[in-house]
């Protein structure tokens, strides 16, 4: 009888899998992983960046908010310089409101606010002619500039006595995200330029910097007078100081004070948007001047309550007045011309 040599056992497949199908469910199982764990994380940031959109946006500096206002503003002027001269004009702007950025989900914390910086432009056309053609003149110019422009259909009659012209308008949005209309209101039926900032949540202590400090506010010993100028091109001086004698408006019919000062304090706008004045822009710190004290109805500029404006391109001169019973050594006082500039000390040589 033939033998045969002994034959390898049939392997029967069974639940466990042969090392490279393993490594295979391992590389499929860390896939899978990867992709999950990508697609949690995406929701998670989507959720976030949902949830931050809705809040206005991320919270942003007050220097920042200014920038963009300067930037909306610029962004009319500059459209108005692509128009043919005479239908509008720079000075003829007008701030628009929003009712759409207000906090009614409670993001907005301590030190955190939000505006729209928002403005409009009358034009004047005599013929709806004109109109079209500096549509056209404008879409040139932004489509030369590499933005997009959009077409607005006119809009829909209100009722039938409604008269508003049907002429359409164009939108843009520049390369700092300012958007820009030309178009007929629909209210009043006139044409008229749009420029929109967007909402913009701001910390009202994150202020525009001064970016040069000279004299008495150097941050050395007193001097004569100082100046700062800031990051927008705002600038302020104060001093010299110089001692006056009180007259009865000053001190209310009341006995003279030893001594009296007044404090001169210029602010020069070289920004793209007016800058507001009050009087509580100035002060002094706790016992660095004791025993002086600020006559609070000077300047009459400050003493109502709307504040003083210094338009762009203007220089407005305040004067501050000081009395002390006896003789200070120096005035040490600190100063921010409006809400969105930081405060600095300044400290001021007595005559």
């Amino acid at each position: 009888m033939e033998k045969h040599p002994p034959q390898e056992p049939t392997l029967v497949p069974d639940a466990t899998p042969t090392p490279g199908v393993s490594r295979k469910v391992v590389v499929r199982r860390w896939v899978i992983g990867i992709a999950t764990a990508g697609v949690v994380g995406w929701g998670l940031w989507a959720v976030s960046d949902f949830l931050e959109n809705l809040g206005g946006g991320p919270v942003r500096s007050a220097a920042d908010f200014r920038k963009q206002d300067i930037r909306t503003r610029e962004a009319g002027r500059q459209t108005i310089g692509d128009l043919r001269p005479g239908v509008g004009r720079a000075d003829w702007m007008r701030e628009v409101g929003s009712t759409s950025c207000v906090d009614d989900l409670g993001f907005d914390g301590d030190g955190v606010t939000r505006k729209q910086p928002g403005y409009t432009w009358e034009l004047r056309y005599a013929t709806e002619a004109g109109y079209r053609a500096d549509l056209g003149k404008l879409r040139a110019a932004w489509e030369h500039r590499g933005w997009k422009t959009d077409d607005k259909p006119p809009h829909e009659p209100l009722n039938s006595q409604d008269r508003t012209p049907r002429w359409p308008g164009i939108t843009t949005t520049d390369d700092h995200g300012v958007t820009i209309t030309m178009g007929v209101d629909e209210y009043t039926g006139k044409p008229g330029l749009w420029t929109d900032g967007g909402c913009v949540r701001y910390n009202t202590e994150d202020r525009v910097s001064g970016r040069k400090h000279t004299g008495a506010a150097a941050g050395g010993g007193p001097g004569r007078e100082g100046t700062i100028t800031y990051d927008d091109g705002v600038r302020v001086s104060i001093g010299p100081v110089e001692s006056i004698k009180p007259t009865p408006e000053m001190t209310g019919g009341a006995a003279p004070a030893a001594y009296t000062y007044r404090v001169p304090v210029t602010v020069t706008n070289r920004s793209g948007a007016p800058v507001e004045l009050r009087s509580h822009d100035i002060g002094g710190y706790e016992g660095a001047n004791p025993g002086v004290e600020r006559l609070t109805s000077y300047p009459s500029e400050l003493a109502g309550s709307e504040p003083h404006l210094v338009s762009e391109g203007d220089t407005t001169r305040l004067e501050f007045v000081y009395t002390a019973r006896t003789k200070p050594s120096h005035l040490e006082l600190v100063y921010a011309p409006g809400g969105l500039h930081a405060s600095y000390t300044w400290k001021l040589s007595i005559p």
